[in-house]
C-alpha cells in the first residue's frame, strides 16, 4: 500500500486569535504613547500657555480649556507617532522572545502577522482623517477665539507704565501709572490719528479699560479730562473741550465668525473646499489652502506608513529595542518630519505640486519599510 499523502493544513489569513494577539501588544503602549507624545507637545506650548497666568491673569479654567484645544490640535501628529511607538515596542518584544519565529515554524506568514496591524491602521487613519476634517479645525477654531477673547479683556497687561505705546488699536496712548487689577490707568495721554484729517490729543486724570465680548468692543473710560481738536480742512483750526466722563470704543472684532480671521487649519471640509474653490486667482493662498488640504489626507494616511516602518525595524532588530523604543520612535518621527517640511516648504513657494510635496514623504518611508521587509525575508 502507498502511504496516504500528508494533509494539508489551510491557515485563514486573516486570525481573530493573532488579531486578540497583536492587539494586546500595541493597544496599551499606544494610549500611553499618545499621552506622552501630547504632554511632549504641549510643554513646547508651556511658555505661550503660562503668559496667561503670569502677566494676564486669566483663570485656571480657562488655561485648560486652552490646553485642550491645542491638545487636540496636536492629536493628527501624536497618533501616528505613537502608534508607530506601539509598533516598535510589541513586535521587538515578541522578535527578542523568538515569538515571531515560533509564529513562522508553526505555518504563520510575515504577512499574516501584519495583517491585524494593517487593519489597526486602517481603522486609526479614517479616524485621524475624520477628527483632521472635522474635530481639530473646530477645535482650533475654539482656541483661536478664546485665545483672542483672553488677550483683549487683559490687554491693560501689555501695556508698560512711562511708556508710549504706539499702535494700540490705532491709538497713540501714554500712561504714568497702571493699576492692572482693576484695569486702571492714571493720568493718561492719546494721540488719536484715526481720522487723518481731525486728530485729536486727549489728557485725563484717568482711565478703565473695559471689555465687552458679546459686542466685540473694549471700551476706555476717560475721566476729567480734556480734548484738543485739530480740524486740518478748516485753516488748522484748534478746539478744547473738556469732560467729566469720554468713552473710546475700540472695535476688536465680534464674537463668533468675524472675531476674528479663520486661519487655514481652521477651514472643516467643506469650508477649506469652498475657500479653495474662491481662491483661485489669489495663486499664493490657493496654493496653500492646497497643502492644507493634502496634508490633512497625507498626515493620516502616515499611520499606515509608520505600522509598516515600525514592523520592518522590529523584526530586523535581533535582540529587540524595548529599552531604546522612545528614543528610536522620536529618531524616525524626526526625520519623517524634516522630510515632511521640506517638501512642504518647496510646495508653498511652488516649486513641486502641493500633492507631491505633501505624499513625498509617505511614498519614501513606506519604500525604506518595504526594503526593510525584503532584506528579513531574503536574510
Amino acid at each position: 500500500m502507498t502511504p496516504a499523502p500528508p494533509l494539508e493544513v489551510r491557515r485563514p489569513f486573516f486570525s481573530w486569535y493573532l488579531c486578540k494577539y497583536v492587539a494586546n501588544e500595541v493597544l496599551f503602549s499606544f494610549i500611553s504613547g499618545t499621552t506622552i507624545f501630547l504632554g511632549i507637545l504641549l510643554l513646547f506650548q508651556a511658555i505661550r500657555i503660562m503668559e496667561f497666568v503670569v502677566m494676564h491673569q486669566v483663570a485656571m479654567r480657562d488655561v485648560g480649556r486652552l490646553c485642550v484645544f491645542l491638545g487636540l490640535s496636536f492629536l493628527p501628529l501624536a497618533a501616528p507617532i505613537a502608534f508607530l511607538f506601539a509598533v516598535l515596542m510589541g513586535v521587538s518584544r515578541a522578535n527578542s522572545e523568538g515569538e515571531i519565529l515560533a509564529l513562522q515554524v508553526n505555518g504563520i506568514s510575515l504577512r499574516q502577522i501584519f495583517a491585524p496591524l494593517g487593519a489597526f491602521s486602517v481603522l486609526l487613519s479614517a479616524v485621524v482623517l475624520y477628527a483632521s476634517l472635522y474635530t481639530v479645525p473646530q477645535g482650533n477654531r475654539s482656541f483661536e477665539l478664546l485665545y483672542t477673547r483672553l488677550g483683549n479683556e487683559r490687554v491693560i497687561a501689555t501695556l508698560k507704565p512711562g511708556v508710549f505705546i504706539d499702535g494700540f488699536y490705532g491709538l497713540m496712548l501714554f500712561t504714568e501709572h497702571i493699576v492692572p487689577l482693576k484695569n486702571e490707568l492714571k493720568r493718561v495721554f492719546i494721540y488719536d490719528r484715526r481720522e487723518e484729517n481731525r486728530p485729536l490729543a486727549i489728557t485725563a486724570a484717568a482711565g478703565l479699560l473695559k471689555a465687552q465680548p458679546e459686542k466685540g468692543v473694549l471700551t476706555l473710560r476717560l475721566t476729567n479730562g480734556a480734548i484738543h481738536v485739530e480740524d486740518r480742512e478748516m485753516d488748522m483750526l484748534q478746539q478744547k473741550i473738556e469732560f467729566d466722563v469720554y468713552d473710546i470704543n475700540l472695535q476688536v472684532g465680534e464674537q463668533g465668525d468675524s472675531w476674528r480671521a479663520y486661519s487655514p487649519p481652521s477651514y472643516n471640509l467643506p469650508q477649506l473646499s469652498q475657500r479653495i474653490a474662491e481662491t483661485e486667482h489669489d495663486v499664493p493662498q490657493h496654493r496653500q489652502l492646497l497643502v492644507e488640504y493634502h496634508r490633512r489626507f497625507s498626515m493620516a494616511f502616515s499611520c499606515v506608513v509608520f505600522a509598516a516602518l515600525g514592523f520592518s525595524i522590529g523584526i530586523l532588530s535581533q535582540r529587540g529595542i524595548r529599552s531604546s523604543a522612545i528614543v528610536l520612535c522620536l529618531v524616525v518621527a524626526l526625520a519623517y518630519w524634516m522630510c515632511y517640511l521640506g517638501a512642504n516648504t518647496l510646495a508653498v513657494a511652488g516649486w513641486i505640486p502641493p500633492w507631491l510635496g505633501l505624499w513625498v514623504p509617505n511614498f519614501l518611508f513606506l519604500g525604506v519599510a518595504y526594503y526593510g521587509y525584503r532584506r528579513y525575508v531574503g536574510r
